[in-house]
């Protein structure tokens, strides 16, 4: 997988970001080069931020559809048994879905964004985006794991939805 991994980043610098030389480009090379720079990052900064917005949106509907079919449990009479105890964790299982997907989206972009920075930072002085996902991956605190650990949390909706739809009455 990290080899993998490797040869992407490799063919993404070598061929496809790297598209003028220095002498092709022109004096202003170096200042629109930091700029493009300043630029990823804020991209970076931009997509973590949705990631977040949209992580608390599903968290919310899900906190909303659960409070739903517990205080229908709650109650001695329920007034619609079948939307409470099948149609509500049909629309969690299904936004679960939702989220665990959009969670990948997310995180294959953000991965994208940060190897494109790595390159970037092949021909600066410092290489700190580099650097911090080196010490990470050898404290064993690697990036990716974090992204099973976004996938997780909309997985354990999932499965909490269904066990609702599956065996509750």
């Amino acid at each position: 997988m990290k080899e993998d991994h490797s040869k992407i980043h490799k063919k993404v610098c070598e061929v496809n970001l790297y598209k003028k030389s220095e002498q092709e480009y022109g004096e202003l090379y170096r200042n629109h080069f930091l700029e493009q720079y300043k630029i990823a990052i804020q991209g970076v900064d931009y997509t973590s931020k949705w990631k977040h917005i949209v992580n608390n949106y599903f968290l919310t509907i899900h906190t909303v559809l659960l409070a739903a079919i517990g205080l229908s449990a709650a109650r001695d009479q329920i007034s619609m048994p079948a939307l409470t105890h099948q149609m509500i964790p049909l629309i969690g299982i299904f936004m679960a879905i939702a989220w665990w997907a959009t969670v990948r989206s997310y995180n294959d972009i953000l991965e994208a964004k940060f190897s494109i920075l790595h390159c970037i930072e092949e021909h600066l002085p410092l290489a700190l985006y580099r650097a911090e996902w080196e010490v990470l991956d050898a404290s064993h605190s690697n990036p990716r794991r974090m992204a099973l650990v976004d996938s997780f949390v909309p997985s354990l909706f999932f499965v909490f939805c269904a066990l609702i739809f599956l065996f509750v009455k």
